[in-house]
């Protein structure tokens, strides 16, 4: 990130899973990870948060449960900016984990951010912001081709977080068609060029931004990326 030119970062992270291959708490998970990230942060003068990551599925409101259990005993920590639900759009969860989420946005002034919409369910992007109270969407390319969704986007001020490079990988948009970046940007939906798991496709923000311009962005809307990322960042105090 700092060789990518990065000044503050939003880190998603299954604490859950971390819990599981350190053999561990979650408490002691979330504690590890804050303090890991807060010494490399810092050395590389870098701000960051922490985006707690729910997984889709059965167990999603005990995952989250536990999550914001971890984040109590620690505290209720700065660090820790945001809550996430991934996973397989596919699948189902319970029915009660909507408004969990939205409760936790309540008390604890967490954002919200949701994946939604990268797999070809376009509702599940209106779940999204009608059921999770979501402050932005992961990728959200599939509500590109629904226009009353992306009205919808636009009037709800929800910001989608767009990784290029990640969308074309994964087959979300199919070389056939156009990123749906410049549809964003027609409807007035407030988009950010994000990096998606960069220690996977090693490769950072600073190639995404080049994705970005070869999908039609210019150089000066690249330069305003950066005041729309700190408008829908979670991190407070961004100047």
């Amino acid at each position: 990130m700092a060789a990518n030119g990065v000044r503050f970062v939003e880190l998603r992270s299954s604490v859950l899973y971390l819990a599981t291959l350190q053999k561990c708490s979650p408490t002691q998970a979330l504690e590890r990870l804050i303090e890991s990230t807060r010494d490399a942060a810092e050395r590389q003068n870098i701000r960051r948060g922490l985006i707690l990551t729910v997984t889709r599925g059965d167990y999603g409101a005990t995952a989250l449960t536990a999550l914001l259990q971890a984040y109590q005993d620690l505290g209720e920590p700065d660090d820790v900016v945001g809550l996430d639900l991934a996973g397989d759009e596919e699948m189902s969860y319970p029915a009660q984990l909507p408004s969990l989420f939205r409760e936790a946005k309540d008390r604890f002034g967490l954002g919200i951010t949701i994946h939604a919409g990268e797999t070809g369910r376009a509702e599940n992007v209106r779940s999204a912001i009608e059921l999770f109270g979501t402050d932005r969407i992961g990728h959200g390319t599939a509500a590109s081709k629904v226009p009353e969704l992306m009205d919808l986007l636009a009037k709800e001020d929800v910001c989608v977080e767009v990784c290029p490079i990640s969308n074309r990988l994964t087959g979300a948009v199919s070389s056939e068609e156009a990123h749906p970046l410049q549809e964003f940007r027609r409807h007035g939906v407030p988009f950010v060029i994000c990096s998606d798991n960069p220690g996977i496709h090693q490769r950072g923000l600073v190639d995404d931004h080049s994705a970005a311009m070869a999908e039609g962005l210019s150089v000066g809307d690249l330069r305003h990326q950066f005041q729309v990322a700190k408008r829908y960042s979670f991190i407070e105090g961004l100047a």
